[in-house]
């Protein structure tokens, strides 16, 4: 029996045996039991420090499960495991035991996650603030290296997805993260460094990834012409640009095509290409001294002029407002 639920209905399913069931909370530590309606087992939540957390879900399922997640923006880092014999699906992309799913930030598009029932599931996660990566890999000026890049995107471009293979190494310190042989403040400690290990190893898968020369590959003329017309469908829709599976099925194109072909043919992901055409267009805005810094976000399609201010200083050096009171 397989059983379908959106990522609404799965979370009020949580929250009800929540009630039912209170939470359990030492410390750091906070556990819940498995809603019975999913299955049994434990999930553990722990707060290591600000913006670093770790998940651990060990259960059993009863069905299988099929859940739809809803496309939202997404402000952290999420790296997984799968540190079982579970074997689950991400839209058709089969991920086992022996890999780990690395999410950045940005658009977190809507995926078909499925589960099967199996004997026995663990999936471990840590989630970080990109803030909380700058401190420690960024360099002096707070950027990252640019094999890190993709992992933090503006929150209107689709965030990265990366399935790989984990090292012997990593395994091992995912079974010392399980088997922690202390308590309170120095198992706290122990998984917090035990997370930077693992970060540390798949920094360095990242790395070895982006030093690897690409295969050759060539574009079809009319594929050619395709991505010029998804660039003017992306640039007549500033307000609200379509997801990249949307542009790719307007234009005709599979969503690799269209990702590996943008990139090729105009040297930046199509969402990076729209994010400094907004900000190009924007500093025209502000030139002509009519427009205030909030109508020139809400023009060129940026919900939070907040963040119009940050990444214009990013790219022109200075604030919109600055930029403005020049041309008064």
């Amino acid at each position: 029996m397989t059983i379908i639920l959106s990522q609404a209905g799965y979370r009020e399913i949580v929250a009800a045996s929540r009630q039912k069931d209170p939470l359990l909370s030492n410390g750091f530590i906070t556990s819940w039991k498995i809603p019975e309606l999913i299955g049994q087992g434990i999930a553990q939540y722990f707060e290591l420090r600000q913006g670093l957390s770790l998940f651990i879900h060990n259960w059993q399922l009863r069905h299988d499960f099929v859940i739809a997640n809803e496309s939202k923006p997404e402000s952290c880092l999420h790296y997984g495991f799968c540190v079982s014999s579970e074997r689950f699906q991400i839209d058709n992309t089969a991920v086992n035991s022996r890999q780990y799913i690395l999410w950045g930030k940005g658009i977190s598009e809507g995926k078909v996650v499925e589960l099967p029932a199996v004997e026995q599931a663990i999936w471990m996660e840590v989630r970080m603030t990109p803030e909380l990566l700058y401190s420690f890999v960024g360099d002096a000026s707070g950027q990252l290296p640019a094999a890190f890049e993709h992992l933090v995107k503006p929150p209107d471009e689709e965030r990265s997805l990366d399935i790989g293979t984990t090292t012997s190494a990593m395994q091992v310190t995912l079974q010392q993260m399980l088997h922690c042989p202390y308590q309170d403040m120095t198992q706290k400690m122990y998984l917090e460094g035990k997370i930077w290990e693992l970060t540390a190893l798949l920094l360095e898968l990242l790395k070895a990834k982006q030093d690897l020369p690409d295969p050759v590959w060539q574009l079809k003329p009319e594929d050619v012409n395709r991505i010029y017309h998804a660039k003017e469908l992306l640039l007549n829709q500033l307000d609200n640009p379509p997801s990249l599976t949307e542009l790719a099925r307007q234009v005709g194109l599979n969503d690799c095509t269209l990702k590996r072909g943008f990139q090729k043919v105009f040297g930046k992901t199509a969402f990076s290409y729209l994010h400094d055409y907004r900000l190009e267009q924007a500093r025209q805005l502000l030139a002509t001294g009519e427009m205030k810094v909030a109508e020139v976000a809400e023009a060129i399609g940026f919900a939070d002029p907040g963040y119009l201010a940050r990444a214009f200083r990013k790219k022109f050096g200075c604030y919109p407002g600055c930029y403005r009171r020049q041309f008064k």
